[in-house]
């Protein structure tokens, strides 16, 4: 492998400049511990079926020398600006491939697969903002597209989204709707046409 050469294909994307922490998300940072406001890292895709709800990333470490990369798992909602890049450092490719816990890393197999998962964080990063609990919002909007999508009634999910917490939804609108989906989940139905509308609504940028 050499200098120059198209290696392969990955997302990129930036820190936020101020990332929410702990069970309310009222613990507000600068950037993250490993990595300053702003900082741009490699993103592999999803290594674990969670859709990529944590991710590992590389880039340069705010403590180390200059230039020192490290890897590191943090969750998505920590960043922003999700695009395509290829890699053409031979370097930044052997340390994307490191095992972590004995497990081979999973690198984009296309750049469609690059733009299409870069597509859909970004749709998720929107969806995700202005509220203090980011990450638990993307797990209801996900939530939300698989009702939206159900031909059967999932018994479990009228208790997900019963258990949705302050600092996830941003108004009563928001609220409104998935009390409509709740009401026909509850009531035995599949609330597919409630959930895609919630869906949409929840979508939308703050």
């Amino acid at each position: 492998m050499n200098e120059g050469e198209l290696l392969a294909w990955c997302v990129v994307a930036n820190v936020l400049a101020e990332t929410t922490h702990g069970e309310g998300g009222e613990d507000v940072q600068r950037g993250l511990k490993h990595f300053a406001p702003g900082a741009k890292v490699w993103v592999l895709p999803p290594q674990w079926g969670d859709g990529g709800e944590s991710v590992v990333v590389l880039g340069r470490h705010r403590g180390r020398g200059r230039g020192r990369l490290a890897r590191l798992v943090v969750g998505r909602h920590h960043l922003e600006d999700f695009r395509v890049r290829g890699v053409y450092s031979p370097a930044v490719l052997r340390d994307l491939r490191l095992p972590l816990d004995d497990r081979a890393m999973r690198l984009c197999e296309s750049e469609d697969e690059a733009r299409r998962t870069a597509e859909w964080w970004n749709r998720m990063r929107a969806a995700q903002s202005g509220v203090r609990r980011p990450q638990a919002r993307g797990r209801l909007v996900e939530l939300l597209a698989l009702l939206a999508e159900a031909r059967s009634n999932l018994p479990w999910a009228a208790a997900e989204l019963a258990g949705v917490a302050d600092g996830v939804l941003r108004d009563e609108r928001e609220a409104a709707a998935v009390e409509r989906v709740l009401a026909q989940l509850t009531t035995g139905g599949t609330a597919v046409t409630a959930a895609a509308e919630a869906k949409a609504l929840l979508e939308k940028p703050a």
